[in-house]
């Protein structure tokens, strides 16, 4: 989501001649993104993704989740020596 901050920073660089294109590059968000907070009214903008993408960690999850345990576990049997 993006925070008012960054919307009134696209609207004042909008409103000074600066390209989409450029502000997009510059923060990191879409063209879209940048074209509906210069057009929505003022302070009436929200932004949020509709999916989430999946982070690169995702497929490994479950492993790692159980390695960590099995850590734990040999950690708290280590830990009474």
């Amino acid at each position: 989501m993006l925070v008012l901050e960054t919307v009134l920073r696209i609207r004042r660089e909008y409103a000074g001649g600066k390209a989409i294109k450029a502000i997009a590059r510059d923060l990191h968000v879409s063209r879209k993104v940048i074209r509906k907070a210069v057009r929505a009214p003022e302070g009436a903008f929200d932004y949020q993704r509709k999916v989430q993408p999946l982070p690169r960690i995702g497929p490994f999850q479950e492993r790692l989740n159980t390695l960590l345990e099995e850590n734990e576990l040999d950690a708290s049997k280590n830990s009474g020596l």
